[in-house]
């Protein structure tokens, strides 16, 4: 076989941040997901933590120094036909300082908080979000 057509699941970190009862998403702007709204994060990279790669993926997609508080579950999503498996490890986090701006990469195109009467009627909102707000009883 190939080396190049070899493929394995890859390892992400996600990280859900709650702000004055409001939670961020990020609408995701990359193949898989395109336009859903996400919670933000993306993959690990060689040597990082899980903790690190989702502090450094979520400043990366939001402008915002976060730090977090524990982690809440994993969840394995395939999407074969975008070329995607991931097993995702979500975490809950909190803004450092109240003073802060957000700005999106390219990665998403809009980054916002939304409260959980907003979050119902999100659309579109990636199944993952969905089963993290149920997980943790806020759904």
């Amino acid at each position: 076989m190939d080396r190049g057509e070899f493929k394995v699941p890859r390892a992400g970190s996600a990280i859900l941040v709650e702000h004055n009862g409001k939670y961020l998403l990020g609408k995701r702007n990359k193949k898989n997901y395109s336009g859903f709204w996400v919670i933000p994060g993306g993959k690990v990279e060689w040597g990082e933590t899980l903790e690190q790669a989702g502090t450094r993926e979520f400043k990366e997609e939001t402008n915002l120094d976060i730090e977090i508080i524990k982690f809440i579950t994993w969840k394995q999503i395939i999407n074969t036909k975008e070329d995607y498996h991931r097993y995702v490890f979500f975490f809950l986090g909190k803004l450092k300082n109240d003073n802060f701006e957000i700005k999106t990469n390219d990665d998403v195109s809009e980054v916002k908080f939304f409260s959980i009467d907003e979050l119902k009627k999100l659309e579109p909102l990636a199944k993952s979000a969905k089963q993290i707000f149920k997980f943790l009883e806020l759904w």
